[in-house]
């Protein structure tokens, strides 16, 4: 609206000039070079428009005939750009769908349009690692090292590389490349980490660990857990050395960090009894036992307490249990200590709460020994051996990355070298699928379920195997 109103202004504004013009008439006359030209003001003023439009219309042309060229190549560049991404994202499309033909394919399109190599480095690193040849996507890896925006891509290529080939030191010196261009990338620390780890430098990874918790890259709970993970470690290995002070000192440092880790509260407890300071070393574990009761830490409990009667030793257990005696595993410690005193109705008790909330097998295993003890009942015990074999899997240290199961705890995964992912809990069940025989036609039988699902659970070495 406005415009057209600013329009219709200058329209009014011409119309207006032309009338005042042609109401005033008057002769224009020019002398030049002995020419003289004598006309009407009103010609005069057209013939100069005629000569402000020709010359705008020449200044066009040239102006047009000037820039074609550039724009005519840089229409081209666009195309040809256009083309290029489309084939890159293609080509991304195509690896994520696992068409390594394709992906090569679009590869060489992308890398032939685009001027532009980082771009299709690293599709056609991924395209070659889709297609099996790992020394093609070596050499992709290794190129985009030679560039600033790319080289961080390139080492990550190559770590992984590395870590699959199980070339830990290769793997190492990439990782201590990258880590300056991305110190604060997660994987590349938890990556850093385990290496180190693995290798049993414990205190590079614990340097490493201190400095992002400086850093505020890692969450202060993850970083208190991951150092007192590297520490109990460091005070195993001193210990092994014959370093009981450094190992006590390691110890204490990872029990008052974390104190829900027991590897660190036993071990802890062990050398505070030997140092003579049993009442010190059995309220370690008392509060270890409250936020993470395990069965290593009733043992040391006895062990503390030392040769004593069994009914002394059903006490012990009590008091260590007597802040959470609902979870299973105070239950099943006070159970073992209760068979042991001989209290069966205090075991039977246990056990049947036990059934009821973790029915695992070491339950059905315990009941079998109630059974062979109380009444040397042999078909009863047989009957809890078999239980035993059908029922869910005993708890252990679960790796929260691969989900194996170890008997042990350690501060690296045994399996995938992932590191501080051990945490005591129930493995996952194992489900077999039986596949049912082929009905015959004409049989006059209704079909079968073509699959029925037999539910096992294993744990220890055999869980490893199965998710490995």
């Amino acid at each position: 609206m406005r415009r057209a109103l600013i329009f219709f202004v200058e329209i009014a504004i011409v119309v207006a000039l032309a009338v005042w013009l042609a109401d005033r008439p008057g002769v224009v006359a020019i002398d030049w070079q002995g020419w003289r030209v004598e006309t009407s003001l009103g010609v005069l003023a057209l013939a100069v428009f005629a000569v402000v439009v020709a010359a705008a219309v020449l200044f066009a042309g040239w102006r047009w005939l000037r820039r074609r060229p550039r724009e005519f190549l840089a229409t081209r560049r666009h195309r040809r750009e256009s083309t290029g991404y489309r084939a890159l994202t293609d080509g991304l499309a195509a690896v994520a769908a696992g068409d390594a033909t394709a992906a090569r394919k679009l590869a060489r399109r992308a890398d032939s349009l685009l001027n532009s190599p980082p771009l299709t480095l690293l599709l056609s690193a991924q395209a070659a690692q889709l297609d099996g040849d790992e020394t093609s996507a070596r050499r992709c890896f290794e190129q985009m090292l030679e560039r600033q925006e790319t080289e961080f891509l390139g080492l990550r290529g190559l770590i992984l590389q590395a870590l699959r080939d199980n070339d830990d030191e290769r793997a190492l010196d990439y990782a201590q490349r990258a880590y300056p261009l991305q110190p604060s990338a997660p994987w590349l620390l938890d990556t850093l980490v385990s290496l180190h780890s693995k290798a049993g430098r414990w205190r590079a990874a614990q340097q490493l660990v201190e400095e992002a918790q400086r850093r505020k890259r890692l969450p202060a709970e993850v970083g208190r857990r991951q150092q007192a993970a590297l520490l109990t470690e460091r005070a195993r290995a001193a210990l092994g050395r014959g370093g009981l002070p450094d190992a006590f000192e390691q110890v204490r440092r990872a029990h008052d960090l974390d104190p829900a880790l027991p590897p660190a509260a036993e071990l802890l407890a062990r050398l505070v009894a030997d140092d003579g300071r049993v009442r010190r070393a059995r309220k370690v574990l008392e509060r270890t036992w409250r936020v993470a009761p395990h069965p290593a830490l009733a043992t040391a409990y006895l062990d503390i307490v030392g040769d004593v009667a069994a009914l002394d030793r059903y006490r012990a257990i009590t008091l260590l249990t007597k802040e959470n005696p609902n979870r299973s595993e105070s239950r099943f410690a006070i159970a073992e200590a209760a068979l042991a005193a001989k209290l069966w109705g205090e075991a039977k008790q246990q056990l049947d709460a036990l059934e009821a909330i973790a029915p695992t097998a070491q339950v059905f295993r315990l009941r079998a020994r109630l059974a062979e003890m109380e009444s040397q009942d042999d078909a009863a015990a047989r009957h809890w051996i078999d239980r035993a074999a059908e029922a869910e899997a005993d708890k252990a240290w679960v790796c929260a990355s691969c989900g194996t199961a170890a008997e042990d705890w350690s501060a690296v995964c045994g399996h995938c070298s992932s590191f501080a992912t051990l945490t005591w809990k129930q493995p996952p069940r194992v489900h077999r699928a039986v596949i049912a025989p082929p009905i015959s036609p004409g049989s006059g039988h209704d079909p079968a379920p073509t699959a029925a699902v037999d539910s096992a659970t294993r744990t220890g070495s055999d869980e490893a195997a199965q998710i490995g």
